[in-house]
């Protein structure tokens, strides 16, 4: 490893997946920052009993051969994301951690680009927008992450409170910055969000790269993101959220009311529930009808694009 290449561990998380892995290990092989400068660390959260932790074995097995610091690791089982990543984390030895979901892909130049980006600037992390796509490879939706203006603590806990700045798969961070503080939320979803939120607490220094080195994909099926785990997470961590009201504007708070109804309006929705979703449809509308307005016309804008 040379002085300008420092180690990069990049984080795998999986979970029954063992038929979609492989492309996601691939994106990871096929990196032009140099397979001896990254430690890949896939950690399997099934239980051992299960077929699915032995074909996620097999699955894996080639890139022991093929990356010169390549670790499996293996969870109690069911532990969830959040935990997954942290038991990962803390037996990384890279000076900086990356994540990437299983079913997911980099594309070849997201750990070299976001790398000299760090060292660049100086940062303890960074993150980057994000792209999602269906199960044909076709784009659904670009989200440009470009909200924060201000980098001081105080300007990213208030961009971070109105629009989570996420998901995991954009994050870049120093591996000293992940060990002062508690790592990800060991919750069914958000996790990211509270990793995000710690480090913005432990006064890190970030920046933002305008541009997208990783292709996300949206599966049909079971998903935890949807249903009764959504709007637990949601109202978990909307409680948090509303610790942080006195630092905000009135203006800021209406917004992030509106954004938590029409959160879990969508959730409502996407689980069948209609009656459920109008209510919160209603409650999103009466905390900010502004924002309501000024969001639709943002959505509607992309649907057409």
């Amino acid at each position: 490893m040379g002085a300008d290449k420092p180690l990069v561990s990049i984080v795998v998380p999986t979970y029954k997946r063992s038929d979609r892995i492989r492309v996601a290990l691939d994106s990871i092989a096929a990196q032009d920052y140099g397979a001896e400068n990254i430690e890949l660390i896939v950690v399997s959260d099934n239980r051992p009993e299960w077929p699915e932790s032995a074909e996620t074995d097999a699955a894996v097995a080639p890139y022991a051969a093929s990356l010169p610091h390549f670790r499996l690791l293996h969870t109690s089982g069911q532990t969830g994301g959040g935990a997954a990543r942290n038991y990962a984390c803390r037996q990384a030895t890279g000076e900086y951690l990356t994540f990437l979901d299983d079913d997911d892909e980099f594309l070849p130049d997201k750990v070299s680009t976001q790398v000299a980006f760090m060292q660049e600037n100086s940062l303890d992390m960074s993150w980057q927008d994000v792209s999602w796509y269906d199960e044909r490879g076709r784009l659904v939706e670009h989200r440009r992450l470009d909200h924060c203006e201000d980098f001081s603590t105080e300007g990213l806990l208030r961009a971070h409170l109105l629009t989570p700045i996420s998901p995991t798969a954009i994050y870049m961070l120093r591996r000293d910055l992940f060990d002062r503080t508690e790592g990800f939320g060991e919750v069914a979803t958000g996790q990211d969000w509270w990793l995000m939120l710690r480090c913005i607490e432990a006064g890190a220094h970030m920046g933002y790269m305008p541009e997208v080195h990783v292709r996300q994909y949206l599966h049909s099926g079971e998903r935890l993101s949807l249903g009764k785990n959504k709007v637990n997470g949601e109202v978990a961590r909307h409680e948090v959220v509303r610790g942080y009201y006195p630092r905000l504007s009135k203006k800021d708070v209406r917004y992030i009311e509106f954004r938590h109804n029409a959160v879990l309006a969508f959730a409502m929705k996407r689980s069948n529930q209609p009656g459920q979703a109008v209510i919160y449809a209603l409650k999103a509308i009466a905390s900010s009808p502004a924002a309501c307005v000024s969001e639709a016309l943002k959505f509607f804008g992309k649907a057409k694009s």
